[in-house]
């Protein structure tokens, strides 16, 4: 079975759109717009709307109103900036920090059973990218290797409120 690092810097590599599901524990989904993640999910770890509610940033009605106005179309995101909930430069750095913490989670469980489905986006749209160029066997057991963190923030913690992302 080829590892998720590897075909994480093979999709990467092709210039490929699209979504890797990941299976296995704790699963997720990575999603590649031209190659560059935009954005990253797993049960594992809260996603941005998540984090956004739960440090305070947003109140939930906003987080909703935002889920609500911009789900279909992929632009929940644009919706945020564009309502000046956020800053570009912040907004970016919060999708990046929810990105790193799924990818991290993910990479844990490295030999998992993936299908890549073409095309697939995710609902809160393109705000922040990671580039996957440099992403090899070298980096990735770095990432394994790294220590887990522990207490209330930890990648391992589990979802605890309706919020959606």
């Amino acid at each position: 079975m080829i590892s998720l690092s590897h075909r994480l810097a093979a999709l990467a590599e092709a210039g490929r759109t699209g979504a890797l599901h990941v299976g296995g524990t704790p699963g997720g989904v990575v999603y590649l717009v031209a190659g560059r993640i935009t954005y990253a999910e797993s049960p594992a770890c809260p996603g941005i709307g998540e984090r956004l509610v739960g440090c305070g940033r947003l109140s939930a009605d906003q987080w909703q109103a935002a889920y609500e106005a911009g789900h279909g179309a992929r632009r929940v995101g644009r919706v945020l900036l564009r309502a000046g909930h956020l800053g570009h430069h912040e907004l970016a750095s919060r999708v990046v920090a929810t990105i790193t913490a799924a990818t991290h989670a993910l990479l844990l469980g490295d030999e998992a059973p993936m299908c890549f489905v073409p095309g697939e986006r995710h609902w809160f749209g393109t705000v922040a990218q990671a580039d996957l160029g440099n992403l090899g066997p070298e980096t990735a057991r770095r990432l394994r290797a790294r220590p887990t963190p522990r207490g209330p923030r930890s990648v391992r913690c589990r979802r605890s409120s309706p919020v959606p992302g």
